[in-house]
């Protein structure tokens, strides 16, 4: 939404209502919002019925637009559905994508058939984002064979995301933030703490909803510091407290494995290495860029022994290449430069088939987009 007011565009938003949301944007003049309605966890009526009321609003209120400058931005698989029943994917459309849903990956007849008719509806997008070339490479290549326009914007942090005033000095304090929904990690993290001869201190800052009872009992550990809801403002002073940013979430099967969390851009920002699980996306950009600790099994002895028997010299290299990388961490004008010019994207080609992990935090991936390198795009093309 900021990109597009960036490029002077104004913003009709349809969203769900699913929680409170307290951001300056939605106050912005050129913002105008419709409610699409409730929409409930899980799979049944209640989740059918929120479907159809919502293709009722949206066809109603887009009815009569006829604006040739008007851009369609989708960011899941139901709007992408939902926008493709009213008619609007006849205009240029965006395709934003920061998961996979498990039931994209199911191997069921429902699965079969969800990502037969998600082929169909990319025919008509236009543009695919994605916040992690993951996503590009292992599914929309490898399982839907979709060859389309594909951009990588990650997800990266504000630019007024506090610059940490000293360098991370070793210790065996981690932090683990966000939306904390990975029983495994939980699980894990208790263990460490409730080691009776060798221990970390862990700090929770976010939602603890998903993680239940092991969640509660987390916080009741006298080395656990849990400073409530996530505040995206308080993040950096946060993690300025620890040592190591917890990057390691097991919840959601191959989107786990495929995605680039705001773990990992958060970490990059404060100055601190990561922890990572190898197999992961996560792990392998940990390893090429050698900031952090990459575990070959996700065991509290394995955090145990790489956390309190790193070298101080390796901590030091770690904490070396992530302030190397800070600036890269930091969100710059990719979205403003999508809303700017829809001519720029039939040139768009700049997601190689094939893995390629420089692309992350490469300072050539920002400037994709800029007028410069499209045209050398379109002459290469003409």
């Amino acid at each position: 939404m900021l990109g597009a007011l960036d490029a002077h565009r104004k913003i009709k938003l349809f969203s769900f209502d699913r929680q409170v949301v307290d951001h300056p944007v939605y106050a912005h003049p050129n913002v105008s919002h419709t409610s699409l309605g409730r929409m409930r966890d899980g799979v049944g009526l209640s989740r059918l019925y929120s479907f159809v009321r919502a293709t009722w609003i949206l066809s109603r209120a887009t009815m009569r637009n006829r604006d040739s400058e008007t851009v369609v931005l989708v960011n899941s698989l139901e709007l992408l559905m939902i926008v493709t029943l009213c008619g609007l994917t006849r205009l240029p459309t965006v395709y934003d994508v920061s998961d996979i849903h498990p039931l994209q990956l199911s191997k069921t007849i429902v699965g079969r058939c969800l990502r037969m008719v998600e082929r169909r509806m990319l025919m008509r997008v236009r543009l695919l984002v994605v916040t992690s070339p993951w996503y590009y490479w292992e599914y929309y290549k490898g399982w839907l064979c979709i060859d389309k326009p594909a951009l990588l914007i990650e997800n990266k942090v504000s630019p007024d995301f506090g610059n940490p005033a000293t360098p991370a000095v070793l210790s065996n304090r981690i932090a683990w933030n966000g939306l904390l929904r990975c029983q495994t990690s939980a699980q894990v993290l208790l263990a460490c703490m409730n080691n009776s001869s060798r221990t970390i201190h862990l700090s929770l800052h976010g939602t603890l909803d998903r993680l239940g009872s092991i969640g509660r009992t987390l916080v009741q550990q006298p080395n656990c510091l849990f400073t409530g809801a996530y505040r995206p403002e308080a993040l950096s002073e946060l993690l300025s407290a620890s040592s190591f940013v917890w990057a390691i979430d097991f919840s959601e099967g191959e989107n786990s494995k495929w995605l680039l969390p705001y773990r990992l851009y958060s970490a990059m920002a404060a100055g601190l290495p990561v922890i990572a699980a190898d197999g992961t996306a996560t792990a392998e950009v940990v390893l090429r860029h050698d900031i952090g600790i990459v575990l070959s099994e996700c065991t509290a002895e394995q955090v145990l022994h790489t956390v309190l028997d790193c070298e101080p010299a390796t901590y030091e290299r770690w904490v070396r290449n992530v302030h190397a990388l800070r600036e890269r961490a930091l969100r710059r004008n990719e979205w403003e430069l999508v809303f700017d010019d829809v001519s720029h994207w039939a040139a768009l080609r700049s997601l190689p088939n094939e893995v390629d992990v420089d692309l992350v935090f490469s300072p050539d991936a920002l400037d994709v987009l800029s007028p410069a390198n499209m045209q050398r795009s379109r002459t290469a093309l003409s």
